[in-house]
């Protein structure tokens, strides 16, 4: 299993949800180590149960910051975010039910949260910096334009 390695290129420009998404990058690369060092069962439902908190409370903060802003996309939005919760509590579930977590687990959550980010994350942070509300693209190397000014129109 890969660790994520948090880079400004993963940066929307939001500080609080992009401090959140480095929150969460810690929590999955901690639930890869604790699999890979082959701890017990309870210390990996510990580890998820952590990822799914702290997921599904990023996911609240993100979407009370589209709508705040009435992010024209939200809608489709939260029901990536209502996909990918259902799909974890699905794997605790397994789990619970005595079913071994192998990489597949950690790498489909660790493949969805990059994907996520560069996708519509990076059109959400498009957006916000579009509407002026006082957020601006950080974090990015000099003379790089973000990623989403290559997808959006």
């Amino acid at each position: 299993m890969t660790t994520v390695h948090w880079n400004p290129y993963l940066s929307i420009g939001h500080d609080g949800i992009d401090a959140e998404h480095q929150d969460l990058v810690k929590v999955l690369n901690d639930l890869i180590t604790r699999i890979e060092d082959g701890a017990e069962l309870g210390e990996v439902r510990d580890g998820l149960g952590r990822l799914i908190e702290e997921t599904e409370r990023h996911f609240r903060h993100e979407e009370a910051v589209m709508e705040r802003e009435a992010y024209p996309e939200a809608e489709h939005h939260c029901h990536l975010h209502q996909a990918l919760s259902t799909e974890i509590r699905a794997f605790d579930a397994e789990l619970a039910g005595g079913k071994e977590m192998g990489p597949e687990i950690t790498d489909f959550i660790r493949d969805w949260l990059i994907h996520h980010i560069l996708k519509s994350d990076m059109r959400l942070g498009g957006y916000l910096e579009g509407r002026e509300s006082g957020w601006r693209l950080r974090n990015r190397p000099a003379g790089r334009k973000p990623r989403w000014r290559n997808r959006c129109p």
